[in-house]
């Protein structure tokens, strides 16, 4: 249970235009099954094709009873429109006494990752990171999907995640209208770095995202769902 509220978190934690600079923070509360697991909340800036964002994310409710660990994450790199580069993303885990870094930089679009303290041994299952070219950190991933955006990039986003270990695929591109913004549908994929057994259980997931127009016309996001093995899980704007 630990480890799949974790991966969850960091996933939820599954940009800005190249126009002018323009700040934006957003809190987010997470919901397994109708109970509240945890808090996520970034902030971020950008300006001519760059985007810089903060994230962070702590247990909370019942999953503070099985899951102390608290991430602090930051990621910057380029950007247009829907596209995001990253050029370097760093992540602190705090759990208890033990605190654990990770810092990925990427060259030529592939990431480098040095782990502190290193492993003692290897993930089981975990896909190299040389085979990851093109993929985003999940900082970089979170504020992709999460930020504010204008209505002729609402659901319209293919992202490819590598956290480390796996490698995953978020997909909007389904917008149908609604009396305050915009609904999309899309699919979370596992790609690799799963083991056989997870691979057979599912690979695909649904999502379901809610936008809600603001004055200015740009679409921010309300929440977002989709399904667990904890049950409906839901990120949701505080």
């Amino acid at each position: 249970m630990r480890k799949t509220l974790r991966h969850a978190l960091l996933l939820a934690l599954i940009a800005v235009g190249p126009a002018a600079a323009r700040a934006e923070t957003g809190q987010f509360t997470v919901s397994f099954g109708g109970l509240r697991a945890g808090i996520l909340a970034y902030d971020g800036t950008g300006s001519g094709g760059r985007y810089k964002v903060a994230g962070s994310a702590r247990p909370s409710g019942l999953a503070g009873a099985f899951f102390s660990a608290r991430v602090d994450s930051a990621a910057q790199g380029r950007n247009t429109e829907n596209t995001f580069a990253p050029e370097v993303a760093r992540e602190i885990t705090r759990d208890g006494d033990t605190t654990v870094e990770r810092v990925f930089r990427y060259a030529g679009g592939v990431p480098q990752i040095t782990r502190t303290p290193p492993r003692s041994k290897p993930q089981r299952h975990a896909a190299p990171a040389a085979a990851q070219k093109g993929t985003v950190d999940t900082t970089t991933a979170a504020f992709a999907i999460l930020r504010d955006r204008p209505e002729a990039l609402a659901c319209k986003l293919d992202i490819a995640i590598f956290d480390g270990a796996r490698r995953h695929r978020i997909q909007f591109n389904d917008a149908q209208k609604t009396a305050s913004g915009l609904r999309c549908g899309g699919t979370y994929t596992r790609v690799a770095g799963f083991s056989p057994e997870e691979m057979a259980e599912q690979v695909t997931w649904p999502l379901q995202m809610d936008y809600v127009r603001q004055p200015d016309g740009t679409m921010r996001v309300a929440e977002l769902r989709f399904r667990t093995s904890f049950g409906s899980a839901r990120i949701r704007r505080r």
